[in-house]
């Protein structure tokens, strides 16, 4: 099974290439994988909303200090899938992603 991890700013006007790359410099992570990624800000809005990753209160959703983290994961070969919040336990994020990787029914397009 294929993982790729992809980090998505949501403030990109914060978040340039130079700040992402900083990022990945600190400490000892092996990187291998995972991406994180930046862009224009229309995109990655329409992206957020696409994604769930909202407010409904428009207050809250414009404070971009109150995002909330969350793990969106899929399988695009039967096209699968879900999102459960950054912070749980690693064990259950790993699990979840798991049976949706793994899950053979293929979902209509």
């Amino acid at each position: 099974m294929d993982v790729l991890f992809l980090s998505i700013s949501i403030d990109p006007n914060e978040d340039d290439p130079e700040t992402l790359a900083l990022f990945r410099s600190f400490g000892d992570n092996d990187w291998k994988g995972w991406l994180h990624l930046t862009g224009d800000f229309d995109e990655i809005e329409t992206l957020r909303w696409v994604l769930g990753a909202y407010d409904l209160d428009p207050e809250l959703d414009n404070d971009k200090t109150e995002h909330a983290g969350n793990v969106t994961f899929g399988n695009d070969n039967t096209n699968w899938w879900a999102a459960v919040p950054a912070l749980i336990a690693p064990e259950e994020v790993a699990d979840a992603i798991v049976r949706i990787a793994g899950n053979p029914v293929k979902q209509p397009r």
